[in-house]
């Protein structure tokens, strides 16, 4: 055992090894993330959730020709023209709206609305393609409608995310996380930005080739919020730092993914363009009672 402080050799290899090994009753399950890079939010439900490259938070409605059906979980949406550059990206879980041209309320109910989580699987100036986890049977072709896309109003997953097993009643886990995020918008109107520290829980699918682990909203730990009034754009607010130095969780024994996540709620015709990432990490550990 080591001992403080430290006046013979012995002592000292003895402390090397006590914090190589972690100290007294503190957990080996340890998970984070951390980058420095700039990332742009894609909104997806799924990952990527955020991507290199710029991510447009906000594309207007765009005017279809027709939507298809190309096989039980799979559609495409023709553009009535060719756009200068692909409008979506890979998936973004896209919303359609006003495809009428239908002979079955069923038909009509299954053509409008979001597509997610699985969302677009390709885009084109041309065309999108977008993909539901689901199987559908008796679905027909439509004619005219419009596809869109907004990151507001909906919570989005970053990728400051970290999953970790909780094995006793008594464990802890202490979260530490930050994130800076520089806001591009257009339209008019107020912002509500909200930063959360929000624990999701595991359960196994009933597939037993490929068992995974599928996760549901728990709650949220922590959060901050930030208003801002009167905006006019486009414009771009000053970087947003937040810093959650210790959030302490002590749920139940399971398997917990730990996830930051934003919130753009806006008013008026106000919507958010572009969320770049700037700094940002998030750690969780498991602490033994």
């Amino acid at each position: 055992m080591s001992q403080f402080p430290i006046n013979t050799p012995q002592g000292l290899y003895a402390a090397v090894n006590y914090l190589a090994s972690g100290p007294s009753g503190l957990g080996q399950n340890f998970q984070g993330y951390s980058d420095y890079n700039t990332k742009y939010l894609t909104g997806n439900f799924r990952t990527p959730f955020t991507q290199a490259n710029t991510a447009n938070g906000y594309i207007a409605r765009i005017p279809c020709s027709s939507a298809v059906v190309l096989n039980g979980n799979t559609f495409q949406f023709n553009f009535a023209s060719v756009q200068s550059t692909p409008p979506f990206s890979q998936g973004n879980p896209i919303r359609s709206e006003n495809f009428a041209n239908v002979t079955t309320p069923q038909v009509e109910d299954f053509w409008n609305g979001g597509w997610g989580p699985i969302g677009v699987a390709s885009c084109s100036t041309t065309n999108v393609i977008v993909r539901t986890s689901t199987t559908y049977s008796n679905i027909a072709n439509v004619t005219t409608g419009n596809v869109y896309y907004r990151i507001s109003n909906t919570l989005n997953s970053t990728d400051c995310n970290a999953r970790v097993t909780v094995q006793g009643g008594t464990d802890r886990v202490f979260i530490s996380a930050q994130l800076s995020d520089t806001i591009s918008y257009v339209g008019s109107g107020d912002l509500t930005y909200t930063v959360q520290v929000n624990r999701y829980v595991g359960f196994l699918n009933n597939d037993p080739t490929n068992p995974d682990y599928l996760f549901n909203f728990d709650t949220t730990l922590s959060q901050k919020v930030y208003t801002r009034t009167g905006l006019s754009g486009p414009g771009t607010l000053d970087e947003i730092e937040t810093v959650f130095s210790t959030v302490i969780d002590q749920p139940a024994p399971n398997y917990y993914w730990y996830i930051l996540e934003v919130e753009f709620d806006v008013t008026g015709n106000l919507q958010i363009s572009q969320s770049a990432l700037g700094l940002r990490s998030l750690s969780a550990q498991v602490v033994k009672q």
